[in-house]
């Protein structure tokens, strides 16, 4: 059993858990930096989502009547 950490303080139970976490985050973040996928505007990527959560409420309401 690894170093438990404060559950006040830390988001992970032990030291260990924490670096596996850290180490895949760096990896996924440097992947995307690397990507060559086009990039999407934050602007479309909000207009996007807002039209998500519109269809995803429109639809909990016709369920309601």
């Amino acid at each position: 059993m690894g170093t438990r950490l404060d559950p006040y303080i830390h988001e992970h139970d032990t030291a260990e858990e924490a670096d596996v976490f850290d180490h895949a985050l760096r990896e996924r973040v440097e992947r995307a930096r690397n990507s060559t996928k086009p990039r999407v505007p934050h602007e479309q990527v909000m207009k996007d989502g807002r039209a998500l959560l519109d269809a995803q409420r429109a639809k909990k309401v016709g369920k309601r009547d």
